[in-house]
């Protein structure tokens, strides 16, 4: 009877580790290498569509959201362009390579 209640405890004692340790640990290192979606790193290199341009500034659409963008680049309405910088809350675009080449 004994040996019985002392395996069940070391059973729980295990899976306790299990469940608090090591299952924590290896959520932690798995998602740190993930590329951050959110701040100037997860902006910067995405691809984004033209809404309004006018000149070196515009309007551009990243996802859901609508952001001041500067480029040197001639951009019509429609165009692809890709988010090279953050500066504040002003995106610096250039044309996608598609528009390039």
């Amino acid at each position: 009877m004994e040996l019985g209640l002392i395996t069940i405890l070391i059973c729980i004692v295990i899976y306790e580790i299990f469940e608090h340790l090591i299952l924590p640990l290896f959520w932690m290192i798995r998602y740190r290498k993930r590329k951050s979606s959110y701040g100037p790193s997860g902006i910067i290199g995405r691809k984004c569509i033209v809404k309004r341009w006018d000149g070196e500034s515009g309007k551009v659409q990243v996802g859901s959201e609508l952001w001041n963008a500067i480029g040197k680049s001639p951009l019509i309405p429609g165009d692809e362009v890709v988010v090279q910088d953050l500066e504040g809350l002003t995106l610096r675009v250039s044309a996608s390579e598609r528009l390039q080449g």
